[in-house]
């Protein structure tokens, strides 16, 4: 596969990693035992989780800066989009147990079809470990060699039209804001 299609994947597990976070607290048992009722399946989750989101922060923490210094002519702000990511968060409040392999089943199936869709089409959602850490997703106007584009962005920075910055592909439809171009 793609490198990117792996930095989709990351992305897609570690936005899913407060969602099996919940589910791991739903299934211990504070009463009795203070252990697991299901340790496979939450060190399952737990493991991808923790693997996912300590891979994406090294990707993006060591990848280069981009080499498209680009010129923001406008922005629009899709972190309030955040809300909507939040209905399969409700699917761990309601009558889901790990001791029932077709619920498992259905989880897996759901979260492939998402993960299917986030990769080949251009529906993006904010991954709410990136918003912890300080990242907002952006909707921008960019102009490049005389061309005006419109894409994705990442970006930890404010980004305002009229400023320039250097851009990276991060996958097939998103881009990360690594820094802001020094004046020349």
């Amino acid at each position: 596969m793609k490198p990117k299609i792996w930095t989709s994947i990351l992305l897609f597990i570690s936005a899913y990693s407060p969602l099996f976070l919940i589910l791991a607290v739903k299934d211990f048992d504070f009463d009795y035992t203070c252990r697991f009722q299901h340790p496979f399946v939450i060190y399952v989750m737990l493991g991808l989780s923790i693997l996912s989101v300590l891979i994406l922060f090294l990707i993006i923490k060591f990848m280069p800066r981009g080499n498209m210094p680009v010129v923001i002519k406008t922005v629009s702000n899709r972190s309030v989009d955040l809300i909507n990511y939040t209905i399969p968060y409700i699917l761990s409040f309601f009558g889901f147990d790990l001791s029932k392999y077709e619920d498992i089943i259905s989880l897996a199936i759901f979260l492939t079809i998402m993960l299917v869709l986030t990769i080949t089409s251009r529906s993006l959602f904010l991954n709410p470990i990136l918003a912890f850490a300080g990242y907002g997703l952006y909707d921008i106007e960019y102009q490049f060699n005389e061309r005006t584009k419109s894409i994705a962005v990442l970006s930890k920075h404010e980004l305002k039209s009229g400023q320039k910055f250097y851009i990276k592909s991060l996958t097939r439809f998103l881009y990360l804001v690594k820094e802001k171009v020094k004046n020349d």
